[in-house]
């Protein structure tokens, strides 16, 4: 009989000399690097500001707190804009070639954010897809377009708040936060190079991403509070992911804090 499924995962999942190399990628085989709704609703967000005003980066690790309760102030379509740009956004462009604002394995960014929008100014409820940017296959090869990115692409019309507080263990945060955070990873595009170990790598690059939110959330005077404990399947369900080749990995609940952070 199995140990234990987690420990099961960490043994199989070791680097060892025999197992590590030796290997060519076939880069014919490479998934694409970005998910896209073809066809849907897509808002613009607003160009993000990296130069605004700003707590020093000491301040703000300082006051990063775990904000469980909420004020009924709606976010603003520019600090979302801000959110997603310091969490998961392009901060430099190169040829065929972006680099985001969280690491990850590889550079190939297998994490892809939704958001579950219930109280934005300017924003319909619903749950939403970043895009990043756009990727489209030109004489067989991929290209990716920054232009016509950062930006959010509905995936279902409604209010999800109280779906998702169900599915996250009847957290009654995630119902009342204006907006809500969702990390999914498409396994196949880090396990395209990185076999078995790739699904190490999905988890740590969520993390990295919701490092980033949380920051970036008391940057802008808001508070966050990251979630792991939730029911998969509903939460796979809610976003539209198969939780097969794409699932849910991580949470984040925003909003403005109902009271001062100490």
């Amino acid at each position: 009989m199995s140990e234990h499924p987690g420990r099961d995962f960490q043994r199989a999942t070791r680097y060892t000399p025999e197992s590590s190399g030796g290997r060519t990628l076939d880069w014919s085989a490479k998934p694409p690097s970005l998910k896209s709704y073809p066809g849907a609703m897509t808002l613009p967000l607003p160009d993000p500001d990296p130069r605004r005003p700003a707590p020093p980066l000491w301040d703000t690790v300082l006051r990063r707190r775990s904000v469980r309760s909420f004020s009924d102030e709606p976010l603003t379509l520019d600090e979302l804009s801000h959110l997603l740009w310091a969490s998961a956004g392009v901060t430099r462009i190169a040829p065929n070639h972006l680099y985001r604002a969280a690491p990850s394995a590889g550079g190939l960014n297998p994490v892809e954010t939704y958001v579950a929008v219930r109280d934005v100014e300017s924003v319909a409820p619903g749950v939403y897809h970043y895009q990043v940017a756009l990727a489209q296959i030109q004489d067989g090869e991929e290209r990716l377009d920054p232009t016509r990115g950062h930006a959010l692409e509905l995936v279902r019309t409604g209010d999800a708040s109280v779906s998702l507080a169900e599915g996250a263990l009847h957290q009654a945060l995630v119902a009342h936060a204006p907006v809500v955070f969702a990390w999914t990873a498409v396994f196949e595009r880090s396990g395209w190079k990185y076999r078995e170990r790739a699904f190490r790598y999905v988890y740590l690059d969520a993390g990295h991403i919701a490092a980033h939110l949380s920051l970036a959330a008391v940057a802008l005077g808001l508070g966050s509070c990251q979630i792991g404990a939730f029911f998969d399947s509903q939460i796979d369900d809610i976003l539209g992911v198969d939780g097969f080749d794409e699932a849910t990995l991580y949470m984040s609940a925003v909003g403005h804090p109902a009271r001062p952070v100490t």
